[in-house]
């Protein structure tokens, strides 16, 4: 049996890290360290095509003119309540293939979860970003102030 002392073993881990920066550093489609911010967007047609950030008033806007939200919570939570005729995330691939047939990527998605603090919706946009839909929304606030807000429910 081959025994690699601590040391060198440790040495070998650091190296291999270092690489792995430096590699993901030069490549042109680098994954970030850390995850980019969601900007606030005041008017919604200014969307880039990177996901915003918005308010309970332009979700609740974008709610009355009947597109398509996304439910990010846990299935569970989602069965103890969610927006009118929001779409469960489930299985990613999935959802990407039913959004996609049913609207295009290009348009527009509002992706929630539990509030603020939930970074859930946040991912799902990233993911769903860079399989190549373009208006997604993120509404920060999320179930809590939909329900705060005393918006329908089901």
């Amino acid at each position: 049996m081959l025994r690699v002392p601590l040391n060198q073993m440790l040495a070998i881990v650091i190296l291999s890290l270092v690489v792995g920066l430096i590699a993901n550093i030069l490549r042109s489609d680098s994954i970030p360290i850390l995850a980019k911010k969601i900007s606030i967007v005041e008017n919604l047609n200014d969307v880039s095509g990177e996901p915003v950030s918005i308010t309970l008033d332009q979700a609740k806007n974008l709610f009355d003119k009947g597109v398509v939200f996304v439910d990010a919570r846990d299935d569970q939570y989602f069965k103890e309540g969610h927006i009118p005729n929001a779409w469960n995330s489930g299985f990613f691939m999935e959802l990407m293939f039913k959004l996609d047939s049913a609207q295009t990527k290009i348009g527009p998605v509002v992706l929630y979860c539990s509030d603020d603090e939930c970074g859930s919706s946040e991912e799902l946009a990233n993911d769903l970003f860079n399989e190549g839909f373009t208006k997604l929304y993120v509404f920060k606030g999320g179930w809590l102030e939909w329900i705060k807000a005393g918006y329908s429910v089901e």
